[in-house]
């Protein structure tokens, strides 16, 4: 019992060690939620988008990562102003979650034929919550270590992006989660990095059926290594996408 206890902690500070690099939600599928990555990307749509997404990692395993998100953006009647919301829940093991609501605001200007360049800002507040007691609880090593006390707090946040883009292509910088101020009084709260990304993507049409869709997405923590997601998608008369994906220190 007590060597299964000591792999069980082993594997947790490494995943321990994983998630203080992320730190936030994980987008394999950023190409169909841009606005999480970068607030700038409400302004790209002319009309009303509603998308959900749910993102299960190593399914069937105990305290498996698992992410849902609802975003919706539209523009304010024909101005160059839209307005955006997001509800995120994103756990982390058996104990670890965090549930969020954003709102976005940006506003795009033409600066050429068909080219806009938009500005695009985000703020919330979300709760964290860490339950270690209920894992090791009746553990008497973990009763006076920090690392397992239990931790819950009220976050506030602030994010930003810029995008030019046509109807061919775009290119953005953002930093989506820049800003973090915590409410709570406790100590011993997790400390937030604002975290850096710039992302590019490109339309070909091959023929009237089928277009290519090639884009990247670069992601950037002080403290840990650059991360590169590179992607092709194949859409199909507008309706089926096939695609792969391809990330840097991870999969």
């Amino acid at each position: 019992m007590k060597i299964n206890g000591l792999i069980i902690l082993a594997i947790i500070c490494c995943l321990g060690t994983e998630v203080l690099a992320q730190q936030k939600a994980m987008y394999t599928q950023y190409m169909f939620n841009t606005m999480a990555i970068n607030p700038a990307y409400a302004a790209l749509d002319e009309q009303m988008a509603v998308t959900l997404l749910s993102r299960h990692q190593w399914v069937g395993f105990a305290g498996a990562p698992n992410t849902q998100t609802v975003s919706l953006h539209t523009p304010i009647k024909q101005s160059n102003t839209f307005i955006g919301a997001q509800v995120l829940r994103d756990q982390i093991g058996e104990v670890i979650t965090e549930t969020g609501a954003y709102a976005t605001l940006a506003q795009r200007v033409p600066i050429g034929l068909k080219t806009y360049l938009s500005v695009g800002i985000n703020g919330g507040l979300s709760t964290f919550k860490a339950n270690y007691s209920e894992l090791y609880g009746d553990s008497p090593e973990s009763a006076d270590d920090p690392l397992f006390k239990d931790e819950s707090s009220l976050r506030g946040n602030f994010g930003m992006g810029v995008m030019l883009f046509t109807d061919k292509y775009y290119v953005g910088v953002s930093s989506p989660h820049f800003y973090y101020t915590n409410f709570s009084l406790s100590e011993g709260a997790t400390e937030n990095r604002p975290h850096y990304m710039a992302q590019a993507g490109y339309l070909v049409k091959i023929n009237q059926s089928l277009k290519l869709k090639p884009n990247f997405l670069v992601k950037y923590v002080n403290g840990s290594p650059v991360q590169f997601d590179l992607n092709a998608n194949l859409l199909i008369n507008e309706t089926l996408w096939v695609g792969t994906s391809y990330r840097t220190l991870d999969s």
